[in-house]
């Protein structure tokens, strides 16, 4: 099909930004993500990443972090990325799989500090910068926070690289994951470059006939940020308002035949964007429905049919799409985004195919938590602190490498937590996920791994520290808040 459509969606929102200038506010990640739609043009098909599939039991793979060289949306652009793409190679593996990751920083070289190596000096941890230096973080993962897992206090320099090695429990729940780069002060620049690829974990749940027989469709959604020289290379860059991207594409087609069912695997891989995604005819007279198996990699107990589903950066679902009526659909972003594909059901018929609902197989770590099993309570309170150096502040404080909490092995916490401020933070926390007890327009019950605290509310949730000792951090999702200080290191230990 060759028609073009112009984009039904011209109400972008405007984030109120209490006592803060616009200046200022674009300099700190403060600013509306507000974007003009465009036009819905003609996209290619969409192009599926390439996927590296473990076997018997082992995945080996290298990613390189380098200056690439390629186009987005029709501009040369050069960016940071990993093996010269818009995004990493999908990898997929099983439950109880080990993944071993060689990452290569091919970058050049950039001045560094180190963090919590020498003397803490909050004022410069929490200051953007060594935009060069990187690791790898597995995002929602439930693997060891140690060396030489899943640690983000390692830092790798121009031509260092790492050996990562990754045991997946056997009981892990199956579902969407990705990894990104993750150093303190250079997360939000590389994330907002690319430096950032799906990872799949397979179990029960995807041995079920009819979501096995389903066609997988990876749906990666970035923005990538960049100067008239296709370059980012400042921090002010990334609040810009510009476009989003699906597996490195702008606004791609994703073609569905009539009677065929699709397993969408989506990620929010936004250094700070959130998106209201939903699947919708020309000026919202019909929305396709989505069938919702897991958030966060974590299977629901049984499907749920959805017409919207809000994920915020750092968020990932998976979702079944089957092909009813043949026609033009197109999924939204939202206001603020519009238009991210175009989806087409082809007139053309396939054997109907099942689409399933009912259980879903989850893992043990995801029953439910009792007031009765909890041991301890903590509030948490984000917010924001002016002054010659402004941050963004846990519990009045930036991150510190001197100020970790210590969390006994096994225990079981209740955490509330109260935003402050005028603007949202979608808080994400490493290596255990949680389960929503009220707040942030999610249902009670859910696990997470990463939620949106809206302005001004409280959020309760409770979560397991099982398995792994070590450090490990939470943090605001909005990355640009997490490098400037919107982060808290935890130590899970022995007792």
């Amino acid at each position: 099909m060759n028609d073009k459509h112009t984009s039904f969606l011209n109400m972008p929102r405007r984030r109120f930004l209490q006592g803060i200038g616009g200046a200022g506010a674009t300099a700190m990640g403060l600013g509306a993500c507000t974007a003009t739609p465009g036009w819905i043009y003609t996209g290619e098909p969409l192009r599926q990443p390439k996927v590296e599939q473990s076997k018997d039991g082992e995945l080996n793979t290298k990613v390189i972090a380098r200056m690439g060289n390629f186009k987005l949306a029709g501009k040369d652009v050069f960016l940071r990325c990993y093996n010269n793409k818009p995004l990493g190679n999908t990898l997929d593996v099983r439950a109880g799989d080990t993944l071993k990751l060689r990452l290569r920083n091919d970058l050049p070289f950039s001045p560094y500090d180190g963090l919590c190596l020498t003397k803490p000096d909050p004022s410069i941890d929490n200051t953007p910068r060594g935009f060069s230096v990187t690791n790898m973080h597995l995002h929602g993962l439930h693997v060891s926070p140690k060396k030489p897992a899943d640690d983000i206090f390692i830092t790798l320099q121009s031509g260092e690289h790492f050996d990562y090695e990754y045991h997946i429990p056997k009981t892990h729940p199956p579902g969407t994951y990705f990894y990104h780069a993750h150093v303190h002060g250079s997360t939000a620049m590389q994330v907002a470059s690319g430096m950032a690829g799906c990872l799949i974990v397979r179990g029960e749940l995807d041995d079920i006939p009819e979501i096995k027989a389903a066609e997988e469709k990876v749906i990666f959604i970035q923005t990538q940020r960049f100067d008239k020289d296709g370059k980012c290379e400042s921090f002010s860059i990334l609040n810009n308002e510009d476009k989003a991207y699906i597996n490195g594409q702008y606004q791609p087609v994703i073609r569905i035949k009539k009677g065929q069912v699709q397993r969408w695997r989506l990620v929010n891989a936004s250094h700070m964007v959130p998106f209201n995604l939903s699947i919708q005819t020309y000026r919202y007279t019909t929305t396709m429905p989505m069938t919702l198996l897991c958030r966060d990699g974590n299977p629901l107990p049984a499907t749920k049919e959805i017409e919207s589903l809000y994920m915020v950066a750092g968020n990932r679902a998976d979702v079944l799409v089957k092909g009813f009526d043949p026609g033009t659909y197109f999924l939204v972003g939202g206001p603020d985004y519009g238009t991210l594909a175009t989806v087409i059901v082809e007139d053309e018929a396939v054997p109907d195919m099942s689409l399933y609902a009912g259980p879903l197989p989850t893992a043990p770590e995801l029953a439910p938590i009792p007031e009765s099993e909890v041991a301890f309570g903590r509030r948490l309170d984000f917010d924001f602190v002016y002054g010659e150096h402004p941050k963004f502040t846990i519990n009045n404080q930036p991150f510190s490498c001197d100020d970790t909490w210590k969390v006994p092995l096994n225990a079981v916490e209740e955490w509330e937590v109260y935003n402050h401020t005028a603007y949202p933070h979608p808080f994400h926390i490493h290596v255990n996920p949680f389960q929503i007890v009220s707040g942030g327009g999610i249902d009670p019950g859910t696990w997470l791994d990463t939620m949106e605290f809206p302005p001004f509310q409280r959020i309760k949730f409770r979560t397991r520290f099982l398995d792994f000792t070590g450090k490990y951090v939470f943090h605001c999702h909005n990355l640009m808040h997490e490098d400037m200080g919107m982060m808290q290191g935890v130590e899970v230990i022995e007792t």
